[in-house]
């Protein structure tokens, strides 16, 4: 079986799928499936292993360019199925018209786009999109990939005779895990990471810090500026008086990345919509306990006592962080260690490509 994943860039900058859709691609070529990536712009290359041989880039800056782009790497490859990862960008509707114009069954992946929160954002544009266009590239997909139940509820509601494959991502594990260094400058620590955007709740956490203003307890955010949000973190941070309190790091590589949160003590994942939240996979692989809002689908961390999942807003984390920091630091420890057998058992790409293989294989019999 020959596969092809078409996303939109590799770029460092933007967000969960330029990774997971890579350490998709290396899992299922691990287990024997010829499995390939395409991207349609020229915003870095691979950088998870198993990947960089088995790569395509479909970069044209015109309409007709780009479709014929991703036609003769269809050509090319003679995949048996291909998977497009998101929606909106029109280089992705190319890539569904190239599918359909070659006769190859193609699997859509939103990757969070159709969540109510999401649709809320520009919502006349996407009402319009799924009207015409989105809707259509919705109805000839062979099925739909959701991440989360949340998410495929929702796409049963919009397509509700559309089959629904749910498979979650899972953690590009490193070859080996950095120490832990705990309270290193005499502080226990709370991390943030993912992109800085109004979407991950970066606010109502500096509110709610503000409110219990732990002591003996630094809060580190690192993550990628998005259209100049730091800017606005900052600015609240200072209204705050909190700039003692806070530690702003860039982006890191994926070295630095796990050395962050074996720094940690507590990851906070305050966002208003996810579907899925690789970091929150990501903390607990890393023996970190989570706090993460019921706007993403980690119900699993209150089920295997891992972490706590709560309601959106500033009075909820407010509370559950002066709860958690009142806890002992054995505590906290066990809560990690629950943690990361959770994700050995359920989230490793291993389990998760194996179950995604019988799906397509289904989809290319019919």
């Amino acid at each position: 079986m020959k596969v092809l994943h078409i996303v939109s860039s590799l770029s460092r900058n933007a967000g969960g799928p330029a990774r997971s859709v890579q350490g998709l691609v290396a899992g299922l070529d691990s287990v024997g499936v010829d499995a390939w990536l395409m991207t349609m712009k020229p915003l870095g290359g691979p950088w998870v292993d198993g990947v960089a041989n088995k790569y395509r880039c479909a970069n044209k800056r015109n309409w007709f360019g780009m479709q014929r782009a991703v036609e003769r790497v269809i050509d090319e490859l003679h995949p048996d199925i291909i998977h497009i990862h998101s929606i909106w960008q029109w280089t992705l509707h190319l890539a569904v018209r190239a599918a359909r114009r070659k006769g190859v069954p193609y699997v859509l992946a939103p990757r969070g786009t159709i969540e109510e929160w999401s649709l809320k954002q520009k919502w006349l544009k996407k009402k319009i999109a799924l009207v015409t266009y989105q809707g259509a590239d919705f109805r000839h997909a062979a099925a739909i990939h959701c991440t989360a139940e949340s998410e495929a509820a929702q796409a049963k509601r919009l397509w509700p005779d559309k089959p629904i494959i749910l498979s979650p991502n899972a953690v590009n594990v490193p070859k080996e895990l950095p120490q832990r260094r705990l309270h290193e400058d005499g502080a226990h620590r709370a991390l943030f990471m993912s992109r800085f955007h109004y979407k991950k709740g970066l606010l109502n956490l500096i509110d709610a810090w503000a409110k219990v203003r732990p002591q003996g307890w630094k809060m580190e955010l690192v993550g990628t500026d998005s259209a100049g949000y730091l800017k606005v973190i900052e600015s609240r941070i200072a209204e705050l008086g909190l700039q003692d309190d806070f530690i702003i790091t860039g982006a890191l590589m994926d070295e630095d990345k796990w050395g962050a949160y074996r720094r940690a003590d507590l990851f906070v994942l305050p966002s208003f919509s996810e579907n899925f939240g690789i970091v929150v996979a990501e903390s607990l692989y890393a023996g970190v306990p989570v706090i993460t809002t019921k706007g993403t689908p980690w119900k699993d961390l209150e089920e295997h006592k891992c972490g706590w999942w709560i309601d959106v807003g500033v009075e909820p984390l407010a509370t559950q962080l002066r709860d958690v920091m009142a806890l002992d630091d054995a505590t906290r420890r066990e809560m990690g260690e629950r943690g990361r057998k959770l994700i050995d058992e359920k989230y490793t790409w291993d389990s998760v490509v194996r179950s995604l293989i019988v799906r397509y294989e289904n989809i290319i019999k019919e």
